[in-house]
């Protein structure tokens, strides 16, 4: 497989005309790299940063096009299913010089480890090793949550959903796990991971079995075939043991029925909404789409038609999906840098800057009672975060509407504190960020017992990740580098 490039100028080129876009802007050349469960792949990118109108001075992505994608690697597992690091340098290494670029030619990007790669002992290090410009990467190991929702975007499920008003499912089916997400208008509203994928069992030439995961195991069983590594799976048993899967997948989905306990990696998804279609994206999708024809020594090719099998028979409207397998391949990091507001509170013994905060977001409002709704909100954002990030330093940004006084203001930090007194140091964040200009307020009844600097004006989502930079002399206010995970808009 050849690796696509596209023509692409120079990395920070600016003075550009983008149609509707006013000012100077400014393209970024990104690359993202994606290390899975099943297969590993980078794409280079060209961001174009600018203000849409007059009206908007918070310069955003107007542009993002795709100038060089690798090929798709099987992911390299040694005998003790470690990562092998000497393949993955090899395909970066060879799409760089395809593709023309230099890591001089590189402002900004993400290494990204997702499904059971992430799981491997040396999956940080793993990540560390390709995220070697270190202060132009996010380098994070993405739990199944933060996958789901890289795969809505990747997909283009949330953009199609934000164009027709329509409420969709996203099933991103990968090697390990199957990821859902609601959309509704644009906005994720639930997500849920399941122990579905098409490399729980691989197997080799001669149909025997070379890697048998515990779902793998599971639905094994449940056909009444007690197998383990070098056992036999031929064409037929892989036809039975795909139509299972995907039976369980849609009766999980529709009616909420889990066929054991740990059939779910994080929580199911309650009953349905109104859906008005269905994308699919991952390794699977490309048989789901029938874009590709080819074994790899997995479920792939039958998973695919027995889940599209299933979807019709169910009376689902299948959409086209802009991305499949390369759906949560990053369009690397994009660095945006805000200035926060005037009113944040920075403690006297707090080091700045701090930098790779993930970002996790509250959604919360100023109905009463403020304080009991804000802790719980709170203790619902963290109780939603994935294993594999607990214990990561973070920040905890708050989206709320207009603040309607400063009294609703002190209940909301009234709340705050009652959430974190309930939480083990470690699952505290590292800073607060609020969209409306109450950090001076909140931080200043935060300060006898939790050492954190509240920074307010800064608008963030669940893809960023942000530094924060020390306070500007004489200004009182922080430079705030946001570096989200870029998607088309």
């Amino acid at each position: 497989m050849a690796i696509t490039t596209h023509e692409h100028g120079g990395h920070g080129d600016h003075g550009h005309d983008h149609e509707g876009a006013v000012g100077p802007h400014t393209h970024l050349t990104s690359v993202g790299i994606d290390i899975g469960s099943s297969t590993s792949h980078l794409m280079f990118s060209r961001l174009l940063i600018g203000y849409p109108s007059v009206l908007q001075r918070k310069p955003i992505v107007l542009e993002r096009n795709v100038i060089a994608r690798s090929p798709i690697l099987l992911t390299p597992f040694s005998g003790d299913w470690n990562i092998e690091a000497g393949p993955l340098r090899e395909l970066v290494d060879a799409t760089f010089h395809e593709a023309g670029l230099s890591r001089a030619d590189i402002d900004t990007g993400a290494v990204i480890i997702t499904g059971e790669a992430a799981r491997r002992d040396n999956a940080a290090k793993i990540a560390e090793l390709f995220a070697d410009e270190s202060g132009k990467f996010v380098c994070a190991t993405a739990g199944p949550t933060l996958e789901t929702i890289m795969a809505a975007h990747g997909s283009g499920a949330v953009l199609e959903s934000r164009a027709q008003g329509a409420t969709l499912l996203n099933i991103d089916i990968g090697g390990g796990t199957t990821k859902v997400s609601i959309i509704d208008n644009g906005r994720i509203i639930a997500t849920t991971a399941l122990n579905i994928g098409a490399r729980l069992v691989a197997y080799n030439g001669a149909d025997e079995i070379v890697r048998l995961e515990t779902g793998g195991r599971r639905f094994l069983a449940a056909l009444g075939e007690n197998l383990g590594v070098g056992g036999k799976v031929d064409e037929e048993l892989r036809a039975r043991l795909a139509r299972r899967m995907a039976q369980a997948l849609f009766a999980a989905l529709l009616s909420d029925h889990s066929p054991w306990d740990d059939f779910y990696v994080t929580a199911g998804l309650g009953p349905l909404p109104k859906i008005d279609g269905v994308l699919f994206s991952g390794g699977v999708s490309e048989y789901i789409y029938a874009r590709e024809t080819n074994s790899f020594g997995d479920l792939g090719a039958d998973l695919g038609r027995e889940i599209r099998s299933v979807a019709e028979k169910r009376g689902l409207n299948i959409l086209e999906a802009g991305e499949g397998i390369r759906a949560t391949v990053i369009g690397a990091s994009q660095y945006t840098v805000q200035l926060s507001g005037e009113t944040i509170f920075v403690p006297e013994s707090m080091e700045l800057p701090v930098r790779n905060l993930r970002v996790f977001v509250v959604q919360a409002d100023w109905q009463a009672p403020v304080a009991e709704r804000v802790a719980a909100a709170v203790a619902k954002t963290l109780g939603t975060r994935d294993p594999e990030v607990r214990g990561m330093p973070f920040a905890l940004a708050f989206s709320t509407p207009a603040f309607v006084g400063y009294g609703s203001v002190r209940d909301m930090a009234e709340g705050i504190d009652r959430a974190f007194a309930a939480l083990a140091s470690d699952d505290r964040p590292v800073a607060l960020v609020f969209g409306q200009n109450v950090g001076q307020v909140v931080g200043g009844m935060l300060s006898s017992k939790w050492n954190m600097p509240c920074i307010d004006e800064i608008t963030l989502s669940e893809l960023d990740f942000i530094d924060v930079g020390e306070v500007v002399p004489e200004e009182g206010f922080v430079p705030v580098v946001i570096k989200s995970l870029a998607f088309g808009v």
